[in-house]
């Protein structure tokens, strides 16, 4: 009946993966509704494949819909494939991909970014001046090139993070389970640490680490207690490393200078939606988070550039060929 179905991506994604496929000859329809409701599933009837973003999630018991349509491949347009339920898939006979990895570079951007904003008030200026505030009583910065700056997860991200923060710090500190000690030599100013080191003597801490069972609330009232006052935290890895409580304790106690979180728990329902209207009044967590100045909250956008939309929607596309026989399967893709 057809080749692809879209879980529609609320972004440009849906657009280029859709006339990308259908450039190649392939049948595709997207979803009216961007949830993954049963009957938003059964709409996917007769497709030979799914494809779903990081801001959809297929529940185990959804399984039964998926092998009722015939589908027999999921396609995440994404590394993350933590939002399908990959042993039910495997049990039934339903494959899954993802793509590993697209332009790291833009991610580390973000954080950087975010790094800098925080450090320098830039977010706080932008709002004060549009009311024509121009005072500066509260407005003082910090200056980076004296500061250490902390990396969590030197994988391909971590390391583009570390590289680029480098040139502005005075020392990097990185902390990986596996240490890829050749590569920090390539960055004079920088070296692998434990992780109390890290937290103890960082002024700025970013995060690039997978969501595992071990890292899961990695950053919680004890990692926070061995930090710095005044230290900037940056998440654009997982929302669940972050223990939302322990972070408004630490916020309240005036901890942290601030924090720039692009992935929240919780953020499901969030990401990618206009959501002014209902505000967080079923989220009291997130409703006080965000009542803080120096809390800059972001939509899960670290990645979103036109390089990694084009990487993405072409590895999508050579999943999908692999998978069907009309080109070479990249098994390192392929999750079952």
């Amino acid at each position: 009946m057809g080749d692809l179905y879209i879980l529609n991506t609320r972004c440009q994604l849906t657009d280029t993966i859709k006339e990308t496929f259908e450039k190649a000859g392939f049948k595709v329809k997207v979803s009216t509704d961007s949830g993954v409701s049963d009957e938003n599933l059964k709409g996917a009837k007769g497709f030979t494949a799914i494809c779903i973003f990081v801001n959809k999630c297929i529940k185990p018991e959804q399984v039964e819909i998926l092998k009722e349509n015939g589908n027999k491949l999921i396609l995440h347009c994404s590394a993350g494939f933590d939002n399908s339920p990959t042993e039910e898939l495997k049990a039934a006979g339903i494959s899954a991909a993802r793509v590993p990895s697209y332009s790291p570079g833009s991610i580390a951007e973000y954080a950087v970014t975010q790094i800098m904003a925080l450090a320098k008030n830039t977010h706080m200026s932008y709002v004060m001046t549009k009311k024509a505030d121009f005072e500066i009583t509260n407005m003082q910065c910090l200056l980076l090139e004296n500061k250490t700056c902390g990396v969590i997860g030197t994988g391909l991200i971590g390391k583009k993070c570390a590289m680029k923060i480098s040139g502005l710090v005075e020392k990097v500190l990185c902390f990986d389970v596996y240490p890829d000690n050749e590569w920090i030599k390539t960055i004079p100013n920088a070296s692998y640490a434990d992780m109390d080191t890290v937290l103890r003597n960082s002024d700025f801490i970013s995060i690039h680490v997978p969501l595992l069972p071990q890292t899961h609330h990695l950053i919680n009232e004890e990692a926070f207690a061995k930090m710095k006052n005044d230290v900037v935290l940056v998440n654009t890895s997982r929302g669940e490393i972050v223990h939302i409580p322990s972070l408004i304790k630490a916020l309240e106690a005036k901890k942290l200078w601030g924090v720039a979180l692009d992935v929240f728990e919780g953020e499901k329902k969030y990401i990618f939606h206009d959501k002014s209207k209902a505000g967080f009044r079923d989220d009291p967590d997130l409703a006080r988070l965000a009542q803080f100045e120096h809390v800059i909250l972001s939509s899960h956008i670290a990645f979103y550039t036109d390089q990694a939309v084009d990487q993405i929607t072409a590895k999508t596309i050579e999943n999908y060929m692999g998978f069907v026989g009309k080109g070479t399967k990249d098994e390192k893709a392929f999750i079952c």
